[in-house]
């Protein structure tokens, strides 16, 4: 019995000894904290006054910093955008150079149909202001140029601007279903 008396003294003298520590330590930081604590009057109020000026401050830096990196990750968006619309024009482009030598390389029916070379660019000239959509909308273009492929394949007689009829309005018929 004796023994758990000296426990539980102990144990009493430890716990006085831990809530000293605790109230002292509060009081220490409560102090520390308190820049102003020491003045009185004027001097009181300014320095309340600059202290909220200062915190003020930290959270306009604060703000600031948040919108400086969300403007980073917009520029770098931004960058990504720039860099996929590059992309699709020179696949624009490519498709469109891809399409000439296509429809330059087709059977010539000049014996049937008495078309030259220069009708042939002419012909080309001419549906390519009619179809504006030709070398600006990505995947119009794409489509027209695999399109003239297999109606090369499947049809071979088609020439010239009968061949650019065609792809248009397969074209048209496609995309105006999509829309």
């Amino acid at each position: 019995m004796r023994r758990n008396n000296k426990g539980v003294r102990f144990m009493m003298k430890q716990s006085c000894f831990l809530l000293c520590l605790i109230v002292f330590s509060a009081s220490v930081c409560a102090e520390q904290t308190d820049s102003c604590a020491g003045l009185e009057g004027a001097g009181l109020g300014q320095c309340r006054s600059n202290q909220q000026t200062l915190r003020q401050q930290e959270r306009l830096e604060q703000q600031l910093q948040q919108q400086q990196e969300r403007q980073n990750q917009l520029d770098k968006q931004q960058q990504e955008v720039q860099k996929q619309l590059e992309s699709m024009r020179l696949q624009n482009e490519s498709l469109r150079k891809q399409l000439e030598r296509e429809t330059a390389n087709l059977p010539a029916r000049s014996v049937a149909t008495g078309s030259t070379d220069a009708a042939k660019s002419q012909d080309l000239k001419s549906w390519k202001a009619e179809n504006t959509w030709y070398g600006s909308d990505y995947g119009r273009t794409q489509f027209a140029t695999r399109y003239i492929t297999q109606l090369h394949k499947e049809r071979p007689e088609l020439a010239g601007r009968e061949l650019l009829d065609a792809v248009s309005t397969k074209v048209n018929e496609t995309f105006a279903a999509k829309h």
